[in-house]
């Protein structure tokens, strides 16, 4: 393992002259993967609906791990500085649920966050073909969180639906190791975001609030970690 990680640093720092990163000014990056979300107030308010349930229920999920992907726009301004600007999506949730015979209750909680930022790229190691780089990212992000309730009983349906929405500052570090082609790059990343709790408003206003104390509102939590892979297309290709 020790050779292998020396072999690559090698590879890494060794001088490009006609080197293909060089040659790769402007391009479309995308990535997709799985990430986590911290959301300890909607654990909270799942359980506190749990407890006004009639019948005893059980939680099936409570914001696993789940999707994200971005999209973005990349310019190569020096050899070894990048900046850009993006788009980003991430969802998860939570479910509780009881049935028999009679009916079922459950209750959806459903968390999506969509962010715009920008971001600059560091990249330390280079050579002709294997890059790995650091980056920072900010992004304003907005996280709506729908909460649904559907109760089915002897021929009776009835679905309680309520959504809110909070706005936040986000930071995030990453760190990536990327193949260059010619034209195009492949790669993984992986980070940690940290997203400022926004307390959550409904239509008009409202605020979402314990169900124990009305005047403590809830947040939105998205805070965690992000693992994927990553493709830039290359679009321009000028010379050195």
């Amino acid at each position: 393992m020790r050779r292998i990680l020396i072999i690559t640093t090698l590879m890494l720092s060794l001088p490009s002259g006609a080197s293909v990163l060089n040659a790769q000014d402007l391009g479309i990056v995308a990535s997709i993967g799985v990430a986590s979300m911290q959301m300890d107030d909607m654990k909270y308010l799942m359980e506190a609906i749990m407890d006004t349930y009639p019948v005893e229920a059980r939680i099936i999920s409570s914001f696993p791990p789940y999707t994200t992907s971005s999209v973005g726009i990349l310019k190569r301004f020096y050899p070894h500085l990048k900046a850009g600007a993006g788009y980003g999506f991430t969802t998860s949730g939570a479910r509780a649920s009881y049935s028999d015979y009679s009916g079922s209750l459950s209750t959806n909680i459903t968390a999506v966050s969509h962010r715009l930022g920008g971001f600059i790229v560091y990249t330390p190691l280079a050579g002709d073909h294997l890059e790995f780089s650091i980056y920072g990212r900010a992004d304003l992000n907005l996280t709506r969180m729908q909460i649904a309730t559907t109760i089915i009983a002897l021929g009776y349906s009835n679905v309680i639906d309520n959504t809110y929405s909070a706005v936040t500052p986000q930071g995030s570090a990453f760190a990536e190791l990327m193949y260059n082609f010619r034209k195009f790059s492949a790669g993984i990343e992986g980070g940690y975001l940290v997203d400022l709790p926004g307390k959550l408003k409904g239509d008009g206003g409202k605020q979402l609030t314990d169900p124990a104390d009305n005047h403590t509102p809830l947040t939105s939590d998205c805070t965690g970690w992000r693992v994927g892979i990553k493709g830039i297309m290359w679009l321009d290709h000028g010379e050195n």
